[in-house]
């Protein structure tokens, strides 16, 4: 007998199919006036936490509070739009992405990659990120992306067919060192998100004036296998072709292999991470508490002590490129 927890799940993901189906289909006008719509209605509701994103915005973007609530409503309208545009790429197929997208620097990719270390793809939950590594699969690149797991598991198969559709994969967090070493020494491309609080194990760096823990991965695993970490967005653009800008990469025999080491590659891309959501700061997910830990709670971290005992204020976002 089908327990009423599994019913739910599945009608979430039938429901989410079906959801993705319309957007397929949808004209960017459509999913424009749908996203304004939602975002109105629900814009009230406690759950949402749409005071707490005011906040953060004034805080962090240093604005009055009136343009922060204006900006706000801004990143709930962009973040549906941008999931509306996001759930069809399941049933997209490859010409279509391949039409629906343009791309700047991907030279940059190209020299990280002539290195045959492989190459360590940095971005964050900021416009639509889905579409980056689908877009680098048919485009003939091998990569692979961490990701977390969904705790509905139909949610979870559901979004690893759209995520592997057009060739890309994916594995956990839980992804074995050896797997990743093996990967980039065949070349293959790295996705990491790095833009979500670490708790108290993480990277301590300044982003956006304010310490925050990032994860350890992008630079533990650049610094041992000497892989170039290469920053890249995808900036939407509904009246024309979306942007996959591609930075310069970061190379991390300019850094110690070190706590110290690892701190200041962290924090230089992290400070790239910053410039892109300046540039468009409506496209990031601002609902994330990404500054929930911080140094003075996690006393016994390395990276935690080199910030607290620092007279130089270790860490802060040097751009290096």
């Amino acid at each position: 007998m089908i327990s009423c927890k599994n019913l739910f799940n599945r009608l979430q993901v039938i429901l989410l199919d079906l959801l993705a189906r319309k957007c397929a289909d949808m004209s960017s006008s459509r999913k424009k006036r749908l996203a304004r719509f939602i975002a109105g209605v629900a814009k009230p509701l406690p759950w949402l936490r749409f005071g707490q994103v005011v906040e953060r915005i004034e805080e962090h973007l240093e604005i009055n509070r009136p343009a922060a609530e204006k900006l706000a409503g801004q990143v709930f309208e962009s973040f549906l739009l941008n999931a509306f545009e996001m759930a069809g790429l399941k049933f997209f197929s490859n010409e279509e992405l391949n039409g629906r997208i343009r791309v700047e620097g991907l030279d940059n990719l190209k020299a990280a990659l002539a290195r045959h270390k492989g190459a360590i793809i940095v971005s964050g939950h900021f416009g639509l990120w889905e579409l980056i590594p689908p877009w680098l699969a048919i485009n003939d690149f091998k990569v692979t992306t961490v990701v977390r797991r969904q705790n509905n598991a139909y949610v979870d198969a559901w979004f690893e067919e759209m995520r592997g559709r057009h060739g890309a994969k994916t594995t956990d967090s839980g992804y074995g060192i050896r797997e990743i070493l093996k990967s980039l020494r065949q070349g293959n491309i790295l996705a990491l998100m790095i833009d979500q609080d670490n708790g108290k194990q993480g990277i301590f760096v300044r982003f956006f004036k304010r310490w925050a823990s990032a994860p350890t991965g992008p630079a533990q695993i650049a610094l041992k296998t000497g892989a170039p970490i290469v920053p890249l967005a995808c900036f939407p653009d509904f009246g024309g072709r979306h942007l996959i800008k591609i930075w310069q990469p970061i190379y991390p025999e300019r850094y110690s292999n070190d706590v110290r080491g690892q701190q200041q590659l962290t924090s230089d891309f992290t400070a790239r991470l910053e410039e892109i959501i300046r540039q468009q700061p409506q496209n990031w997910f601002w609902l994330h508490r990404r500054w929930k830990t911080q140094p003075a709670d996690a006393p016994e971290n390395e990276w935690a002590k080199l910030v607290l005992t620092s007279e130089t204020d270790a860490g802060d976002n040097i751009n290096r490129n």
